[in-house]
């Protein structure tokens, strides 16, 4: 697994020169999302953003007195972004006018706003205002919920309320412990991946909403799977509540691969064993197939054996004569 944590950053108008905080707002904007315009409205002006970049999103905290934004045609030509992102916009406090695509939605605190970043669009606050920011890639992330991009999506207000309230505590408590705690919030980055993605099923109209690729609902699984494998009670219906689809479909995108449902959960909870009794000598047999899932040590032992053709124990003192030959330069036991 990997142990970095997310590669933190700031921009503060407190640490600009005088007289240059409306220059230095304006690059700051461009270096932490895309190129835009910006006009500060306010004589005082301050901004603050504090960015965390994950593998697959980045989240941010926006603070900000009055400004009109815009990115226009000609920015988004001139733009150098490898990629488009959509940027899903929790508004924390204040309130801002959001027009894209021929739509206008003001977003009030508790309340949704997504933006493209293919797209012209404008963003007016009259007064100060403060945005928690989940950026994704836009192609991939619209083909990994299953939704087709549409310009229904874009600068229209969603309540966070039932589901969406929970998402959105999520992320905006995210943003916060990323700031305090990077190392703690790198450990949420499957979970705040799978929530955005979610996102965008909440709030998609049914008629732009697809079903997921086979290929991708089934790797959503697995890593469901892996994050949730020391869960001795997991079943193929939590599976498939776990990855927003049916017990049908998610049977479905597993035909074919040899293996059913519960039979890969199997294999990743033997895999999970093999390493923890490769590289944990100290700890006990009976504590590894508690902590890789499996319901008793009994079911462990009789698993094991029938895929290793050898009992745990037996397994663990070949894989140690192994190493130590492999460590005198003649290694020639064969590995299971």
């Amino acid at each position: 697994m990997d142990t970095s944590v997310p590669r933190t950053r700031g921009w503060t108008t407190r640490d600009a020169p005088a007289g240059c905080a409306v220059d230095y707002w304006r690059q700051a904007r461009v270096d932490a999302y895309v190129g835009v315009s910006t006009d500060p409205t306010s004589a005082a002006f301050v901004g603050d953003i504090r960015l965390a970049e994950y593998t697959d999103f980045r989240l941010s905290t926006k603070r900000a007195s009055a400004e009109l934004v815009k990115r226009g045609p000609s920015t988004i030509a001139q733009g150098r972004e490898d990629e488009e992102y959509l940027y899903l916009v929790f508004q924390v406090r204040g309130s801002c006018l959001v027009e894209q695509a021929g739509h206008s939605a003001m977003v009030s605190p508790g309340s949704l706003v997504i933006y493209d970043s293919a797209i012209p669009f404008e963003l007016r606050a009259s007064d100060s205002y403060e945005q928690v920011v989940l950026e994704l890639p836009a192609d991939a992330s619209l083909s990994a919920a299953g939704v087709r991009r549409s310009n229904d999506l874009f600068a229209t207000a969603f309540d966070c309320t039932g589901a969406m309230a929970a998402v959105a505590a999520f992320f905006i408590n995210l943003a916060k412990t990323q700031e305090d705690d990077p190392a703690r919030a790198h450990l949420l980055e499957p979970s705040a991946l799978s929530l955005g993605l979610s996102v965008l099923g909440l709030v998609s109209p049914s008629s732009v909403t697809l079903d997921p690729p086979a290929s991708i609902l089934r790797s959503e699984a697995l890593a469901f799977m892996r994050l949730h494998l020391a869960n001795a009670d997991l079943n193929a219906d939590a599976i498939a509540a776990g990855v927003h689809t049916s017990r049908r479909s998610l049977y479905r995108v597993f035909q074919g691969t040899g293996e059913s449902v519960m039979g890969h959960l199997r294999a990743l909870r033997l895999e999970s064993a093999k390493q923890a009794l490769r590289t944990q000598g100290d700890k006990s047999i009976n504590a590894i197939a508690r902590e890789t899932g499996f319901s008793s040590p009994m079911q462990f032992y009789r698993v094991f054996r029938e895929s290793a053709e050898m009992t745990p124990g037996e397994f663990r003192e070949m894989e140690r004569l192994r190493a130590e030959a492999a460590t005198a330069g003649h290694d020639t036991t064969p590995v299971i």
